[in-house]
């Protein structure tokens, strides 16, 4: 049954409220690569309550509205991330609480059996006051429901990344747990974790979430170029081009231009690109 292209663009995703904890801090901060380094300054002051400096990355997962594409009619076990943005408008608070709204961008149709595409933007605020702390531009890969027509203004293309030779590297394997894990954050798609599930959804084995990939990206930025600790990024986004599985070995390409950071993710075992037209700016 092919989705309703009104019902989704007018679908009311539902508000989520949320205070986040220094152990929600630290959880997701574990999830995305900093621990690695147990006795780092560096390290530790992402993953200890003294001081504590969360992760800029944790707003993706932050008053999240979970699974409402589901509820809006589109074929959830045949869904994926495609495309993401994270702009960070101040430092997450702890023990304040948040809530986020949101609202449907756009579709893009490309025909009955290719699927579309659907955006939308999550708003993270204070309750109180409404402060803005960060926005988020997520695009679905909806795998199954191409023909309903497209509708909405899509976010503007992510820029190719350099020609020329990347300016610093930086390799990490992924833990093989690393996906059990990772949904103690709040995405507990079995997408992630069961086999049988994931092999009905055309993947060999639970792949890896995106937004993991994603944290370890900024994590990965940071890190190489942060002076003396690991530096917060402010601006992120990045497009979702192959899946990553626990075990694999990610290499981060990362060019400096002026401002802007570009880099992109490969697993090199297997020839593929997992992030591509990577776009970052420091805090």
């Amino acid at each position: 049954m092919t989705v309703s292209l009104q019902a989704l663009m007018d679908f009311p995703i539902p508000e989520a409220r949320q205070t986040v904890t220094a152990r929600d801090a630290i959880l997701y901060a574990l999830t995305v690569g900093y621990g690695a380094a147990p006795l780092d300054p560096a390290h530790l002051q992402r993953l200890q309550e003294h001081d504590l400096r969360p992760t800029p990355t944790l707003a993706n997962v932050i008053a999240h509205a979970g699974s409402w594409m589901k509820d809006a009619g589109v074929n959830w076990q045949r869904l994926v991330h495609s495309e993401h943005r994270l702009t960070i408008h101040r430092p997450l608070p702890l023990d304040i609480p948040l809530k986020s709204h949101s609202r449907m961008l756009s579709v893009v149709d490309r025909g009955p059996e290719k699927g579309m595409f659907a955006t939308f933007e999550r708003t993270i605020l204070t309750q109180a006051e409404e402060t803005p702390v960060a926005t988020i531009v997520q695009t679905n890969a909806c795998r199954d429901d191409g023909g309903c027509g497209s509708a909405g203004t899509p976010p503007e293309p992510l820029a190719p990344l350099p020609d020329r030779k990347p300016d610093a590297n930086l390799a990490i394997v992924v833990p093989e747990d690393a996906a059990l894990l990772y949904r103690l954050n709040g995405d507990l798609n079995p997408l992630h974790s069961d086999p049988d599930y994931a092999a009905l959804a055309g993947f060999k084995r639970p792949i890896l979430h995106g937004l993991c990939t994603f944290g370890h990206a900024g994590y990965a930025i940071g890190k190489t170029l942060g002076t003396n600790d690991i530096a917060d990024v402010g601006v992120i986004a990045a497009r979702f081009t192959a899946v990553v599985f626990p075990g694999d070995r990610l290499e981060f390409d990362i060019w400096r231009e002026s401002h802007d950071i570009r880099f992109r993710a490969r697993v090199p075992a297997r020839a593929v690109t997992a992030l591509d037209y990577g776009t970052a700016r420091l805090a």
